[in-house]
């Protein structure tokens, strides 16, 4: 029988969505995917840092118009933020 590998992606980490929110609420106007990972000091590789966006994209803690467009952070409710805080 023959073994099959199953890969398992992670998802993006509490302290890189903590990373690109600072990034974005210090810049406090929408900035594009290069501007971010470029304030990250490249930190981030491309790939991750969609992925982190979709996720806070579907969490309503960015608005994200898509690849070429802008982000911009949105606020988010107590609630979230505390989770976000308490991991």
């Amino acid at each position: 029988m023959a073994s099959r590998s199953t890969t398992v992606t992670r998802g993006p980490t509490v302290v890189t969505l903590r990373a690109i929110e600072e990034v974005l609420r210090a810049g406090g106007e929408p900035m594009s995917r290069y501007a971010i990972r470029q304030s990250l000091g490249n930190r981030i590789a491309q790939p991750l840092l969609d992925e982190a966006i979709e996720y806070m994209a579907d969490h309503a803690m960015v608005f994200d118009e898509g690849p070429g467009g802008k982000v911009v952070w949105i606020q988010v409710s107590d609630r979230t933020r505390a989770r976000l805080r308490s991991k």
